[in-house]
């Protein structure tokens, strides 16, 4: 069983990433910023530490004696507050400088072996219907996804200091679940028959659950080698599919597509074309290397879920009133 250090440990993608740590048997030591963070981490089973991404040193301490590096954090700005220039200024910080201090901190331990990057292949560029991965996909990221880049980049250099160094770059697509704030948005849309579609009827748009998200974490921590890997759902939907998923999962014939234009107030050009790119994607080289799949493997599953979820969580606070 390994020592872990975790960042970004009550995230979204970071609460059910250290409960399968815990449940394995591993010890988790998580980055705290808060009392409200310290009780919630304690809660899942991690030990928290008082350390700062931006400040080397309590990194430093803080990871003595761990094995592996799981770097989760990040500060995605919601889609109505993304097209200010200052938007995603904190989540490039948190790329950039804060992916290299802890590339930098990880290597002068000394001790650990495996650094694990969530990154995301948005950065893509339209594929059509053609099956894409990061071994064959051409690479086209707008300005708020080039410090991703920057971010993949310092794990492929962990990854090249020393022989038994593994450096993993997961490039995941759009995550959902009980747990997502923007699942919720789009749940409550639907059940008032209206949805916002990103990109025209026949484009792809992979995505994730976020459960599976974590498993594959888990997975590539036991399993991967080095390098930049895909994951996403077994069967990626189209918009028109991904639309009538959703609103078979509230109960609804069909659901009022938005004027897409309504985008140009909330979002940048670039934005807007990257959410319009068509991006079908493979996990297979992922599956095979570590034995991977995916529990949810397409969004009929997926948004029924969580719809069911919600129905079952109302049942029982109107029993507890």
């Amino acid at each position: 069983m390994m020592k872990v250090f975790v960042t970004g440990g009550t995230g979204v993608l970071g609460r059910p990433v250290i409960r399968a740590l815990v449940n394995s048997g591993h010890k988790v030591v998580a980055l705290a910023h808060s009392p409200e963070k310290i009780s919630a981490l304690r809660a899942l089973g991690a030990e928290p530490a008082a350390a700062s991404l931006f400040d080397p040193s309590s990194l430093r301490d803080s990871m003595q004696g761990c094995d592996a590096v799981l770097h989760l954090a990040t500060r995605i700005p919601k889609t109505s507050d993304m097209k200010p220039p200052h938007a995603w200024a904190q989540n490039d910080r948190i790329r950039k400088d804060g992916t290299g201090n802890l590339v930098d901190a990880a290597l002068a331990t000394g001790k650990v072996k495996t650094f694990i990057y969530p990154s995301v292949f948005f950065m893509y560029g339209d594929g059509g219907d053609t099956w894409q991965s990061a071994a064959t996909a051409e690479l086209n990221p707008p300005a708020p996804l080039q410090s991703t880049l920057t971010a993949e980049n310092h794990v492929t250099r962990f990854a090249a200091h020393g022989g038994e160094n593994r450096g993993i770059n997961l490039r995941f697509g759009s995550f959902y679940g009980p747990g997502s704030r923007d699942s919720q948005d789009m749940l409550s849309m639907a059940r008032k028959g209206i949805v916002m579609p990103l990109a025209s009827g026949g484009t792809f748009k992979s995505m994730i659950w976020v459960e599976d998200a974590a498993s594959a974490m888990i997975a590539a921590l036991n399993h991967a080698k080095s390098g930049t890997f895909d994951v996403a759902e077994t069967e990626p939907y189209t918009q028109d599919q991904a639309i009538k998923a959703l609103a078979v999962a509230v109960g609804r014939r069909s659901l009022f597509k938005m004027p897409r234009f309504l985008l140009r107030f909330a979002l940048k050009p670039d934005m807007r074309g990257l959410l319009g790119r068509s991006q079908r994607i493979t996990s297979q080289e992922f599956r095979d290397m570590t034995g991977w799949k995916p529990e949810v493997k397409n969004q009929t599953e997926g948004w029924q879920r969580i719809a069911q979820g919600d129905a079952r969580t109302s049942i029982a606070k109107a029993k507890a009133a």
